[in-house]
């Protein structure tokens, strides 16, 4: 069901007409669906199509109209499709990027939706149909969902059957019957047409299939020869052996609540009724493994059980490294969806049968069928048979595919151990004008038995030559090699790109221009390529020697920070500035404040600095002049104290938690979760006061349905990871961390965040790894200063594995001109999680002086970063002297440049005492602004006298 989802739309966007065409020839059915959207709002929008598909189908296509004609996506890879598409958007021309989501989800991010406009978008989708019986007859179903989740104004649908009888193929649409007529050419065509159309039924239509006889398909693709092929085999069952001790694996995430219980239940009751008696070890896996609770079942009598089941609560995460069948357990049975998010660890190898039992319209369907058919179990897809044919399915062994070989022939696949309606589905590649496949088939009583066939290109029948084998052969790849996503990622990248597949690695996008393809070297569409590889020869020759000059420049600005550093400055009273008629000589009408009442900054347009009455040097000339005769160097170790303002949010279901008993405190949060499923805001400031409470497991939990909320999400993602990391959970935090940044490689903040949370973890080699990888890359002028910052944390971390007598890290392969540690008596670094949003750091230090980014050094030494107009920052403010007092730290919501907005923009502020030292001392806050101008107080430094050396 293709669902819109444009948050920032006051008016609903409309569904102004669908176009839906589409063919079956033999097996192989493609659909085109063109959707045109209008947008009644003033202004224009980003919308992101969201749908799920089902088992055996995928996206071969997809396009958007450019200036009033259809252009068609190219494959890239995913990450870099991703940035491509928010760089182009920022710039407000025309990208559409069609992304996997995990699972079978997928999701189309369009911008512009025009403003009182309209916008068509294409889908193409292929599939293989399945056979099935109805009414004694072997029919081909084909399934049409024509739900869109909102009202479509028209609709217009046609599916062609050449090659079958009219008279023959019947169409339903809900229960309505739809009629079937021969079309001009004689093409069995079934139409429709509505108007204002709002159900949400599904076009069923059957065709007979083909006598059962073997369909083998040859196509030559890009200089290469595959084959598909379809086999009867004899089909041999037996019943399996009743388990003496079952294992019951039950996802209870919050994604567990979009299942089929009901579907569940049924197969649960009919299995029990089948097996009469059983002892059951019921395992409940969220974000992590709850204790194992036992059952014994007798005479079919599983009550006590059910009721359990029926009262689990479906919270948290999906960690599918804790699905692991419980020992003693003789079989097991495997209900969840298999979208893992959380702990970054595979789900374990069964030793025993397992049964994978899918009732979710998303699921990941190739790691449940690879985790069952390798145990020796099956997966069973609750959508698609009833209860009895399900437990049928668990309580029979049957015959299955044991090897397969081949001459003349490689890379051979199939589509699944057990045959489907009575066939193995095999695919490969030729190597010769012929191949010799070889069948090894597996009865369930363990005999084999040698099954061959002869694939020739040439004595195939014409009739067979439609379209179909090297799409098969890719998709039937690309699930083998996603059985193993982690360690195929390349793999799978090539394969979506050879073959413009939609995979886990690689993305359809669309461009205005063919500018933008080679900016960015994606290869265009066929009309766009001569002009393509003109602009690609011209960047390239510029792109030649970019990462040393890059270096270059990072040398000399750390070559002015040094200088910065090695300079005493001043620690008296600054000299008051000669009135200007009318302006107060100090304080704040001069653009000063004292730390108990700062004055609030005067937002002139950027870049303006705001107008302060004694305005600060720049820091170039502040470098550059003679240390004045007060200035002192540092004494000896800083004393000082970090004091963070506490982050009370005021929401109405906040109160109620801080004012619940503990032990009620997990009711209520329960209670006021269906308001607030999408709120970010909601799961973190109830998992904060769980965690403030003692109640650290329930904290946790709650803290984890982030990684539920929106699939692949980096901001959602990367504030996972900070709140872990506040609450002392590093190792959970890593692998969080470890996604953004395959979701992000773009973007440094990916790469700094992880690298400082390997170095809490201890991993200090692998921390200054990543540390380096943000120094030394080339990025986008909108990340200023990030190469500064995480120079600073990489030297210190260096530094401190010298202080603690540890082997020396390895820094071979760093520029020895930036290895230099430069400590500090206090540092402050606020990042956030919104792109293109503009959020300022303010430091008020004990002169009353503002630190800020248009007054980026202070007369004390105080020095700020440059300005973060268009990212996630950091900005940071460094002082190497603290002169003793007060330091507070202000942050404030300047504005955004974003087409999806979210309601508040969430903070991450890091305090360091002693920063670079072994006295080093951090505290972290993370907090919200709501809207522009917003202003608040995060914490304070006190700093004292220092210690005479």
């Amino acid at each position: 069901m293709p669902l819109l989802v444009v948050p920032e739309a006051r008016l609903a966007i409309q569904l102004a007409r669908v176009q839906v065409d589409a063919e079956v020839v033999g097996l192989a059915a493609r659909t085109r669906i063109e959707m045109e959207f209008r947008n009644p709002n003033d202004r224009a929008l980003e919308g992101e199509l969201q749908f799920p598909l089902r088992p055996g189908q995928a996206v071969t296509g997809f396009a958007l109209d450019i200036d009033g004609a259809l252009r068609p996506a190219v494959p890239v890879e995913k990450a870099k499709g991703r940035q491509v598409f928010e760089e182009v958007t920022r710039t407000r021309v025309d990208p559409a990027l069609l992304e996997a989501a995990g699972g079978n989800n997928y999701k189309l991010r369009v911008y512009p939706l025009p403003a009182g406009g309209t916008r068509r978008v294409v889908l193409e989708i292929s599939e293989t149909l399945m056979r099935s019986d109805r009414a004694g007859r072997r029919v081909l179903d084909y399934q049409l969902p024509l739900q869109f989740g909102q009202s479509v104004q028209r609709l217009d649908a046609a599916v062609r059957f050449p090659g079958a009888d009219p008279a023959a193929v019947k169409a339903i649409l809900g229960s309505e019957r739809v009629a079937v007529q021969r079309g001009a050419d004689g093409v069995a065509v079934v139409t429709l047409t509505r108007i204002g159309y709002t159900s949400g039924r599904i076009l069923q239509v059957t065709v007979p299939a083909a006598a059962s006889q073997s369909f083998v398909s040859t196509q030559t693709y890009r200089d290469a020869t595959y084959f598909y092929a379809e086999l009867p085999v004899a089909l041999k069952s037996q019943p399996r052996p009743a388990p003496a001790n079952l294992a019951i694996v039950w996802d209870a995430s919050g994604s567990g609540a979009a299942r089929d219980h009901a579907r569940e239940l049924a197969v649960l009751d009919g299995y029990f009724s089948a097996v009469e008696s059983v002892a059951v070890q019921l395992l409940l896996v969220r974000d992590v493994a709850e204790p194992v609770q036992r059952f014994q079942v007798t005479r079919g009598d599983w009550r006590s059980l059910r009721e359990q089941l029926e009262k689990v609560v479906y919270d948290g995460a999906t960690n599918m490294g804790a699905m692991a069948v419980p020992d003693g357990a003789t079989q097991a049975l495997l209900f969840t969806d298999g979208l893992g998010n959380f702990g970054g660890l595979a789900m374990p190898a069964s030793g025993v049968p397992l049964h994978a039992l899918s009732s979710s319209i998303s699921a990941d369907a190739v790691l449940l069928r690879h985790a069952a058919e390798a145990s020796g179990g099956t997966l069973v897809d609750l959508l698609r048979v009833s209860a009895p044919d399900a437990v049928r399915e668990l309580r029979t062994t049957r015959t299955r595919l044991a090897g397969l070989r081949a001459n003349g022939a490689t890379d051979l696949v199939s589509a699944g151990a057990y045959p489907e309606n009575g066939r193995l589905v095999i695919a490969g590649r030729l190597t010769g004008p012929a191949a010799h496949v070889e069948l090894e088939v597996e009865a369930p009583d363990g005999t084999r038995a040698n099954h061959r066939f002869i694939v020739a290109g040439a004595s195939v029948p014409e009739a067979a030559k439609i379209p179909l084998a090297a799409y098969r052969w890719a998709t039937l790849k690309l699930a083998a090699l996603e059985a193993d996503r982690e360690r195929n990622r390349s793999a799978i990248r090539r394969l979506g790109t050879r073959f413009g597949l939609l995979t886990a690695e690689t993305s359809l996008i669309v461009l205005d221009a063919v500018a933008d393809y080679a900016r960015y070297e994606i290869e265009p569409p066929e009309s766009l390529r001569p002009a393509y590889e003109r602009l690609i020869a011209q960047k390239r020759d510029r792109n030649l020697n970019e990462r040393a000059t890059h270096l270059d420049r990072i040398a000399a600005r750390f070559v002015s920070k040094q200088a910065w550093w090695d300079r005493a400055f001043p620690k008296d009273e600054p000299p008051q500035p000669k009135p200007r008629p009318g302006t107060p000589a100090w304080g704040p009408g001069a653009g000063m404040a004292t730390p108990s009442a700062p004055a609030p900054m005067a937002m002139a347009p950027r870049p303006v600095p705001a107008p302060a009455a004694m305005p600060a040097p720049s820091v170039s000339a502040r470098m550059a002049a003679p240390p004045t005769p007060t200035a002192v160097a540092a004494a000896g170790p800083v004393s000082a104290s970090i004091q963070l303002k506490k982050w009370l949010p005021d929401a109405p279901y906040a109160r109620r938690l801080r004012e619940a008993r503990v032990e009620d405190m997990y009711a209520v949060y329960l209670d006021e979760r269906p308001s607030y499923l999408s709120s970010t805001a909601f799961f973190l400031d109830a998992a904060d006061i769980l965690l403030e409470r003692g109640q650290t497991a329930l904290g946790l939990r709650v803290l984890s349905n982030l990684a539920e909320m929106n699939l692949e999400n980096r901001q959602i993602l990367r504030i996972l990871a900070y709140r872990l990391k506040q609450a002392g959970q590093v190792k959970l935090a890593l692998p969080v961390l470890q996604k953004v940044l395959v979701l992000s490689p773009d973007e440094p903040q990916s790469l700094r965040d992880l690298g400082l949370a390997l170095a809490e973890d201890g991993q200090s080699q692998a921390a200054v790894n990543q540390l380096w990888e943000v120094v030394a890359r080339p990025w986008n002028n909108r990340f200023p200063d990030i190469e500064l910052i995480a120079l600073g944390e990489l030297n210190a971390i260096n530094a401190g594995v010298a202080a603690a007598g540890q082997p020396g890290l390895d820094t071979s392969a760093m520029d020895t001109r930036l290895l230099r540690n430069l400590p500090l008596d206090v540092r402050a670094v606020l990042s956030w999680d919104a792109d293109n949003t503009d959020i300022d750091l303010w430091v008020i230090d004990p002169n009353g002086e503002r630190a800020y980014y248009g007054r980026q050094l202070t007369y004390q030494g105080g020095r700020m970063s440059n300005d973060f107009t268009g990212g996630y920052g950091p900005e940071e403010f460094v002082l190497r002297d603290a002169k003793p007092g007060i330091y507070t730290v202000k942050a404030e919501f300047y504005g955004h440049n974003q087409q999806i907005v979210a309601p508040a923009t969430t903070l991450m502020l890091r305090l360091s005492t002693g920063f670079g030292t072994p006295a080093q001392k951090d505290e972290n806050i993370i907090l919200r602004l709501a809207g522009k101008k917003e202003e608040v107080t995060v914490g304070t430094f006190v700093v004292g006298v220092k210690a005479r050396p």
